[in-house]
């Protein structure tokens, strides 16, 4: 029922957490009203006090075409619907949404679910899902679960291939460093002979290391002694 708190409020409250800290205890903040949870988001509190609930939106960016979301806590059976709700309004208004995992603790089948849900959605508008900041236990939950290969986490690559006609369209998500490179050498010794036109994407990749800008250059000079166009979009 607290509908204000002033900046001497949240002090008190950080006092209360150091001194359950220092007895091994903890503070929960449940029940937050509307009012009040901008100033804790603003603020930053959401990510210094604990919250009742199982997981926790804790920041929000956008940019024209892509939307940054960080999680907090546990996404489980209670809390993904609320996260699949999430994602799904803001799936449809852009190109990649990434999740910041860095102070998420665990995702369950359910969550794993949702995921994968909104990750084909992204996939059908030829866009993404990004899992980003992943911490151990949660890398080991997605790798328990049989889909390391499958979320596109940020230290992976992933290659998006179209083809119209003898037209090649190759959309580049992730990083293209030491370990990444092989993928796309593989990706493209698969190019077909009759193949005119190479269109790379560039947009939604994070890192590229000077290996990979060797690679590209190489690949720019093979495509241009075999007669195939090469266009770049950034």
């Amino acid at each position: 029922m607290v509908t204000y708190i002033s900046s001497s409020g949240l002090r008190v409250l950080l006092q209360i957490q150091k001194i359950m800290k220092e007895r091994q205890g903890k503070v929960f903040i449940k029940n937050i009203n509307q009012s009040i949870k901008p100033i804790f988001e603003m603020t930053g509190f959401m990510t210094l006090l604990v919250q009742e609930e199982k997981m926790v939106l804790i920041r929000k960016e956008k940019t024209k075409t892509k939307l940054f979301l960080s999680l907090s806590g546990e996404v489980d059976d209670e809390s993904a619907p609320s996260l699949e709700k999430e994602l799904y309004q803001e799936g449809n208004e852009f190109n990649t949404i990434y999740l910041d995992c860095a102070q998420l603790n665990s995702i369950s089948s359910r969550g794993f679910e949702v995921l994968l849900k909104i990750q084909r959605i992204m996939t059908k508008k030829n866009g993404s899902l990004v899992l980003q900041h992943i911490s151990e236990a949660v890398q080991a939950m997605i790798e328990t679960a049989g889909l390391s290969g499958v979320l596109v986490q940020e230290g992976n690559l992933l290659i998006q291939k179209d083809t119209v006609h003898n037209d090649v369209l190759l959309s580049f998500i992730g990083r293209l460093d030491t370990e990444t490179l092989p993928v796309l050498q593989q990706e493209i010794m698969q190019m077909g002979p009759v193949t005119t036109k190479v269109t790379l994407d560039f947009s939604q990749l994070t890192y590229i290391s000077k290996e990979g800008f060797r690679i590209f250059l190489q690949l720019q000079a093979d495509m241009q002694q075999k007669g195939i166009e090469l266009e770049i979009k950034l």
